[in-house]
């Protein structure tokens, strides 16, 4: 697991809790970070839907959030930052170029 992994799928969850396309990229990296922190052992309730979430992304779905699931996202976003040591309230990461 890395803290970069860690933190695309933060950029993930923001874009979810704000309406956008998430990079595809972003997804993958993301929910194999948060899958390799679930095997370690998490029992962090959010770090586990979060992990759900970005699996199904990762897969092909998507998430059809309302504006109290956004809100969640955003949640989930801060404390996945707070797992990879970033500051719940710290900036979204910007997107990188391919």
């Amino acid at each position: 697991m890395t803290i970069n992994g860690l933190l695309d799928a933060a950029s993930v969850l923001d874009d979810q809790a704000s309406g956008r396309e998430a990079d595809r990229a972003r997804i993958l990296s993301g929910a194999l970070a948060l899958d390799t922190l679930c095997r370690e052992g998490t029992t962090d309730r959010d770090i586990l839907d979060a992990a759900a979430g970005l699996q199904l992304l990762a897969a092909g779905g998507s998430l059809d959030l309302d504006e109290s699931g956004r809100v969640r996202a955003a949640r989930l976003a801060a404390a996945v930052r707070t797992a990879a040591g970033q500051p719940r309230n710290a900036a979204p990461a910007p997107p990188t170029r391919s």
